[in-house]
């Protein structure tokens, strides 16, 4: 069972340490963002974004929050585990 989540440890390590993914990282580091606004601020295709959001999802490095928008309508933004990137040493290394 250890291995496991040693494997995990480190598939996420590879992950955070991934430039797409740590442009995303530091980007919802404040606040919390929209795919469609972290493919503009990271100047990242869409298709990528999704990728890698859902990679940081799966391995609970981000969260997903649903907000209601200006104009009434439901909005999924993402916002960082900050928990879990202090305990993997993610701010020492950014």
């Amino acid at each position: 069972m250890s291995e496991t989540a040693d494997i995990d440890c480190k598939e996420i390590q590879n992950l955070i340490s991934d430039k797409d993914a740590k442009m995303i990282l530091m980007s919802i580091k404040t606040i919390p963002k929209s795919t469609s606004q972290l493919c503009v601020e990271c100047n990242i295709p869409t298709s990528t974004a999704y990728r890698k959001m859902q990679k940081l999802s799966h391995y609970r490095v981000i969260r997903k929050i649903g907000v209601i928008n200006e104009t009434g309508k439901r909005e999924m933004l993402y916002k960082r585990n900050a928990g879990l990137l202090k305990i993997l040493n993610f701010e020492e290394h950014c």
